[in-house]
């Protein structure tokens, strides 16, 4: 797959393997298209709060962010990553405001109903290369129906490290903004 695609079909154009053995073949990897983003959310103190038997919150809060950004991009596909305290992503730039407003609303829904507080970034793929690491993915497909995003090239980890240092950060929405939840069951609270 070339990584100058367009940007609706760089992804599902990827070739998926199916061989979990061959998950660290490098030839399975493509770079991400340079002009795309990474998205990256973490819960504050997740670790205090599944202490706290909040586990089920933290782990809501991480998968809201993969349903959110989904939803507000109409469904169209991009890999994600599940990381139970949170979620990274990648999207193209014509997805860059929807994955914004999703972010920045989710971090709200997490803070007003989940009462947890998510750092939420988006970090340019040039700014990840600029360190000399880059990012690249893989589709993983056990099934015919199902398929995996995987990521390859320390990029994602420093994308993470540096919305942690507060950088590329997204701000929260503003109170009473809420993401587009639909499909995220069960929609409960746990305080």
């Amino acid at each position: 797959m070339d990584a100058t695609a367009p940007p609706e079909d760089f992804y599902t154009g990827l070739p998926i393997f199916r061989d979990f053995t061959e998950v660290m073949d490098p030839k399975l990897f493509t770079p991400l298209p340079g002009d795309w983003v990474v998205g990256v959310a973490d819960v504050v103190q997740s670790t205090k709060a599944i202490a706290e038997n909040r586990y089920k919150a933290v782990n809501m809060a991480g998968a809201a962010v993969i349903v959110a950004v989904t939803n507000a991009m109409a469904g169209r596909d991009s890999p994600f990553v599940f990381g139970g305290d949170g979620a990274s992503f990648a999207v193209s730039p014509d997805d860059l405001e929807l994955a914004r407003d999703a972010l920045a609303a989710t971090a709200r829904w997490v803070q007003d109903d989940l009462d947890l507080v998510m750092r939420v970034a988006l970090v340019p793929v040039t700014a990840v290369r600029a360190q000399g690491l880059d990012i690249r993915v893989a589709r993983f497909a056990p099934s015919p129906n199902l398929s995996y995003a995987m990521f390859s090239g320390g990029g994602l980890g420093w994308a993470e490290a540096a919305m942690k240092r507060g950088e590329f950060a997204v701000p929260i929405a503003p109170p009473g903004s809420q993401p587009d939840l639909s499909g995220l069951y069960p929609r409960l609270i746990w305080k």
